[in-house]
């Protein structure tokens, strides 16, 4: 039977594995979890958002987040959102390309058109079978 009252560390707990499904090492852990600090809280964020919807498959997620920083032509943080896709196999590269195509009239060429070149480049990057390599911020 599932627990219906989780502790804090067992929400934390779980959003640390559901936040490994969801990157794969592409992006990692915090080295320490602060309960109560930006780390903590991301973590539970996972637990709750990327483990808890159920509605949504993590394809479904993954589409959701894609588009939001399609709309806000954030390159930086859909590269790492799209490697991750690719990698997880949750889509292939011509339904990358789709994403945002379909996005294109919706949020403006200057915006799609960052997340179309980072696209290539992520596309370039995985099929050339390049080994995951962490984001520096």
């Amino acid at each position: 039977m599932a627990d219906h009252n989780p502790t804090e560390q067992d929400m934390i707990a779980r959003g640390q594995a559901v936040f490994d499904d969801c990157y794969r090492g592409v992006v990692p852990q915090p080295p320490q979890i602060d309960p109560k600090g930006f780390s903590g809280m991301t973590m539970k964020m996972f637990n709750d958002f990327w483990g808890g919807i159920e509605q949504l498959s993590m394809r479904d997620k993954r589409m959701v987040i894609l588009g939001g920083l399609l709309s806000h032509g954030r390159a930086d943080m859909f590269t790492i959102h799209a490697e991750c896709a690719l990698r997880n196999g949750e889509m292939d590269a011509n339904e990358l390309r789709g994403v945002v195509l379909m996005a294109l009239p919706y949020i403006g060429f200057p915006n799609a058109s960052v997340c179309m070149m980072a696209s290539e480049q992520v596309i370039a990057k995985v099929q050339s079978g390049a080994p995951v390599q962490p984001p520096s911020f």
